[in-house]
């Protein structure tokens, strides 16, 4: 592991706690208490050099695989191109217990490199990460600790239009592993009419210990009216280490109630088809979503009913969920 990648891996580490911490202080503030305003000032300035510090290791990563292009030297303002989110989510499931998810993605152009390519920095699910769909996944599926890594690689997008992307990438997972994956993206987008958008997503990949694969991810936005809006989407993914087709589903509604907070509905469905059991949960999830102290910190809440079944002798019966997401976005 190199040392940029062992710094960013502390500074994520840190990152939690300061992000905890924060959350706790943000909650704290809508009491309006006296000491409102000083509370705030501090939660601002702990929000702001988290970011900050963020920000800093994931260029000094980015510099150092740029440098593999020519040599360079490390400079901030060479590597201001990026941006990114770090997600940190406690969240108590009565099927699975209290467990914290957390998710990072950052990306970054190389200069170095003549800004052909780009640094892909993270940490979460690798089916996530290849399909850029961290945000869009009901927090609640549960996945293998394996797939909870971190990820390093460099991205190749040699055609970008409004409606056609197409990417490459190739890196290593797993952290001390250093496991090699490649994968080619591409995207399509289409405006149905004024309200209406549809997203079509192909994703071709290999990684060492699971052989090749492919993703198909189908998404639709819907703006019911000014306030009200609806997102669809569903993925299916087939590889060789899955049981026929992996596939996930969510239905999303939103009421905008103010230009910075949200009230919401979720539904979902994943499972597998030619899994002992091919419907492994389902559920149903009341969430509020709100912007918090800066126009990129956001504080998602949730509760809501679950359906798991693992097994051909488990029971299937509802499971209480409740939880809590913190999402810092950073750069540009």
């Amino acid at each position: 592991m190199t040392p940029a990648f062992k710094t960013i891996f502390t500074l994520f580490l840190k990152t939690l706690l300061c992000c905890t911490f924060a959350a706790s202080l943000s909650l704290s503030y809508a009491q309006q208490t006296e000491s409102s305003e000083t509370l705030e000032e501090d939660t601002e300035e702990v929000l702001d050099n988290v970011r900050e510090g963020l920000h800093t290791s994931v260029s000094a990563t980015a510099a150092w695989l740029d440098s593999f292009f020519g040599p360079t030297e490390f400079e901030a303002d060479a590597y201001e191109d990026v941006y990114g989110s770090l997600t940190i989510a406690p969240q108590w499931d009565e099927y699975d217990g209290f467990e914290v998810d957390s998710s990072l993605r950052a990306k970054i152009i190389l200069p170095q490199a003549k800004r052909r390519f780009s640094a892909i920095i993270g940490r979460g699910d690798f089916d996530d990460f290849i399909n850029n769909q961290q945000t869009t996944r009901p927090t609640v599926i549960r996945r293998d600790n394996a797939d909870e890594e971190w990820m390093v690689g460099l991205g190749f997008d040699p055609f970008v239009e409004a409606e056609h992307d197409l990417s490459f990438g190739a890196g290593f997972r797993g952290g001390l592993a250093f496991e090699p994956y490649v994968r080619a993206r591409y995207r399509y987008e289409t405006i149905v009419n004024e309200r209406s958008e549809l997203h079509f997503q192909t994703v071709g990949f290999w990684r060492d210990t699971d052989g090749f694969g492919i993703g198909q991810t189908i998404e639709h936005d819907f703006a019911i009216s000014d306030q009200w809006f609806n997102k669809f989407w569903i993925r299916g993914t087939f590889a060789e280490r899955t049981e026929g087709v992996r596939w996930h589903a969510s239905d999303r509604v939103y009421y905008i109630y103010h230009p910075e907070r949200a009230i919401g509905g979720e539904l979902w469905w994943y499972g597998e088809t030619e899994a002992e059991v091919p419907l492994q949960d389902y559920g149903a999830k009341l969430l509020h979503r709100a912007r918090v102290l800066r126009e990129w910190f956001y504080l998602e809440s949730w509760v809501g009913l679950h359906w798991p079944r693992e097994v051909l002798h488990e029971q299937r019966k509802p499971r209480w969920l409740v939880g809590i997401e913190l999402e810092l976005q950073f750069g540009h």
